[in-house]
């Protein structure tokens, strides 16, 4: 009945009439269930989620618990065919919930590979391979019928593809390929997995191979019956075909097959899940054509697909994991207007694009979790002229945009806009800077360091900034990785000799903790909650050592402040930080943290007894703390961002509502940095200098030492967030 939904939704709602009219409530109940299932084939999405709805109070109510799961599993697909993807990953997990609590094997499968398609389609592939493994030890309980089964290997082999298991993922395709042949030469199964070996193909570049299995699966698409769902298999099939003719620069071709693909896809208004991709395809083609008023208008309709698409993900997780994938088009917007000469229309574009979950975060006085909960309206950068308003009188900041080609950096001030180009690709900037951080942290001899220290220096830093102000830098992409304190001018200065510095995000989140910082000011007498070699779990955490000197650093920052708590070693509980951190102006952290790269989510604070991973931080809020010092390793740089930037710890405590945080870029030692952070605390208790000056003369009083003189040992840490008088 998949291949005439409409005949199955027909005989469906006759047989709930008659289990109705014999007093059958539950198989009313289930003959409901599966009509309603089938009205998103028909392009009926809203009537469809209505109706389950209906059917889940009706369920509830009874107690059908074998039934429940399967309601929210449907009204997740639902959510998922109109991009609201949270909603749908939230279905699945609640079906998935009820399923494990009743030992519905079949139905815990089934929510597990939904959610494993769910978090793959969005980047997400550490979740995507939890739930592969989930689905895949359920597999061996229940009989599972191929069509499960041919689902189940499209799923696999969608996620061995992002992980880029090209081998893995042909596999998992060909057999889902031919197990679909098996029941059906012309079935959608079939066009799902030639597709899926097309996308293979084209991945690992073999852009012939892949031409082929599109064009067999167009073909086999045009051979299908004229219903609902076939239109969309067709509309598919010229949407894939489309892409390969782009990347294959035959944008006419493509052109053609995107038009067709649209003309399909309009006739479901209600399916909207392909939209984004397909518009997108057709920006990039009309710039490589070079056709500058189509490229404008479509750019229009891209635009405002993404900002739908922002309202419809709230999890900050995966919102950077779909919009770093989608960093391209904002990128080839900026180069374009760029292209035309407009450097104030390319630096909206630019500021667009960067950091906008943290802005959200930064701009609500709500904890992260209740700010993913909501789905309003998501908070949009400031424009320039607002920005230039805004932006303190004492500082002037220089934001970057690394485009594919050149480097685009641009100076702004409440008196200044300017815009300077760089013929640099951005695998060539990639490069130098890998090269340069190696060095650095391989303490490799200090001529090399100071050559390219002034070879970045020349090519990252305008020459004609005013040396009175503070310098805000924002930057992009591997530029998140830089220690720009230790760049040197050619008059053999670090950049730090010459300005104090901060970094932030974008400029809007630059602006917003600037404001923040300026209201906590009033407070003069500030409370510090600090904390010192926490005695964390050695089973657990092996290899890791004491760090004595981060007990004394504690102390000595402790005595620092009138108003003071300690937590060292046993006492540095999680119960206790967690009491204590939100009450208090300053928090000082002198532990060990333990980054995950891939998902740094849960990258976690080491404390006695335990551990605080940083999603658990998102149920707090900040409201008095004035800075953040986090003296531990990694904790400012795990990971970039195409879109939201240096993703760390450092990012978490900003969202939390601390306007400052001085965080590290790299693992650091634990005696210079002891006598780094007694310096900083020292400047600004005893000698009144403002945080952002109090991190530089401390670091460069280490700089100054014979043993501690390479930037190893200085130049790890930054100050991120805001300007501040304090």
């Amino acid at each position: 009945m998949r291949d005439d939904p409409a005949q199955a939704i027909t005989a469906f709602e006759k047989a709930r009439e008659l289990f109705e009219q014999t007093g059958d409530v539950s198989e009313t109940v289930i003959a409901e269930n599966w009509a309603a299932q089938f009205l998103p084939d028909i392009g009926k999405v809203a009537e469809g989620r209505a109706r389950l709805t209906a059917i889940l109070a009706n369920a509830e109510n009874r107690k059908f618990k074998i039934l429940i799961p399967s309601i929210y599993y449907w009204r997740g697909l639902s959510d998922f065919s109109q991009s609201r993807y949270s909603e749908s990953t939230r279905n699945y997990k609640t079906a998935l919930r009820f399923a494990e609590s009743t030992d519905n094997v079949f139905e815990v499968q089934h929510a597990a590979e939904a959610l494993a398609y769910n978090y793959s389609s969005l980047g997400e592939s550490e979740q995507a391979l939890s739930y592969a493994s989930k689905m895949i030890s359920a597999k061996s309980l229940y009989y599972e019928g191929s069509n499960q089964l041919i689902r189940d290997l499209g799923t696999l082999a969608d996620l061995s593809l992002k992980l880029q298991f090209f081998s893995a993922s042909s596999d998992f395709g060909k057999e889902g390929l031919s197990i679909a042949r098996g029941l059906s030469p012309v079935d959608v199964g079939v066009t799902a997995n030639l597709r899926r070996l097309e996308a293979v193909a084209e991945t690992s570049g073999d852009f012939p191979t892949a031409l082929d299995y599109a064009n067999q699966s167009k073909q086999l698409a045009l051979s299908l019956k004229n219903t609902d769902v076939n239109t969309r298999v067709k509309a598919g099939a010229y949407l894939v075909l489309a892409g390969i003719k782009s990347k294959s620069n035959k944008c006419e071709e493509a052109l053609t097959d995107y038009e067709k693909a649209l003309e399909l896809y309009l006739d479901h208004p209600e399916v909207t899940n392909s939209l984004y991709q397909l518009h997108k395809g057709k920006l990039f083609c009309y710039q490589q054509l070079n056709r500058q008023e189509d490229f404008a208008t479509e750019l229009k309709t891209v635009l405002a697909l993404s900002e739908e698409y922002r309202t419809t993900i709230r999890e900050d997780d995966s919102r950077q994991a779909f919009f770093a994938n989608e960093q391209d088009v904002f990128d080839a917007a900026a180069a374009n207007a760029i292209q035309q000469h407009d450097s104030r229309r390319a630096f909206a574009f630019v500021e667009a694009s960067r950091a906008r979950s943290l802005l959200d975060f930064v701009e609500s006085d709500k904890p992260i979790i209740e700010v993913e909960k909501s789905f309003g309206a998501v908070s949009q950068p400031l424009p320039l002229e607002e920005l230039q308003r805004r932006l303190p009188d004492q500082v002037q900041v220089v934001q970057y945009a690394v485009l594919p080609d050149k480097l685009a950096i641009w100076v702004l001030s409440k008196s200044r806009f300017d815009l300077i180009e760089k013929p640099i690709t951005a695998g060539e900037l990639q490069k130098k800077i890998d090269d340069y951080q190696t060095a650095i942290v391989g303490k490799e001899s200090a001529g090399r360091i100071e050559q390219a220290a002034k070879d970045l220096y020349q090519l990252l830093i305008p020459t004609d900034l005013d040396g009175n102000k503070q310098l805000c830098l924002v930057p992009d992409k591997s530029l998140h990785q830089l220690a720009f304190a230790s760049l040197i001018s050619a008059g053999g200065k670090y950049l730090l000799e010459e300005f104090a510095l901060v970094q932030a995000p974008s400029a809007s989140v630059f602006v917003l903790a600037s404001e923040n910082a300026a209201r906590k000011e009033r407070v003069v007498d500030e409370r510090v909650l600090s904390v010192g070699n926490p005695d964390f779990d050695r089973e657990e955490n092996q290899g890791l050592a004491d760090l004595y000197g981060a007990e004394a650093e504690a102390k000595t920052v402790a005595a620092d402040y009138k108003n003071s708590r300690k937590l060292l070693t046993s006492e540095a509980t999680k119960d206790e930080f967690v009491r204590h951190f939100t009450q208090v102006e300053v928090v000082h952290f002198a532990g060990h943290f333990v980054a995950n790269r891939q998902s740094p989510r849960n990258s976690k604070l080491l404390f006695a007894g335990g551990e605080m991973r940083a999603s658990e931080l998102s149920s707090y809020k900040l409201p008095l703390a004035k800075l953040v010092v986090l003296s531990a390793c990694e904790t400012g740089f795990e990971r970039y961002d195409k879109s939201e930037g240096a993703i760390g710890i450092a990012r978490t405590f900003l969202a939390l509502g601390s306007p400052i945080v001085i965080a590290s870029q790299w693992k650091v030692d634990s005696e210079p940095t002891k006598d780094l952070m007694v310096a900083f605390h020292r400047n600004r208790k005893e000698r009144g200098m403002t945080t952002a000056e109090s991190l530089r003369q401390a670091q460069l009083e280490i700089s100054r030492r014979d043993d501690t003189k390479a930037p190893f040992y200085w130049a790890a840490f930054s100050l991120f967030g805001g300007y501040a008088n304090y």
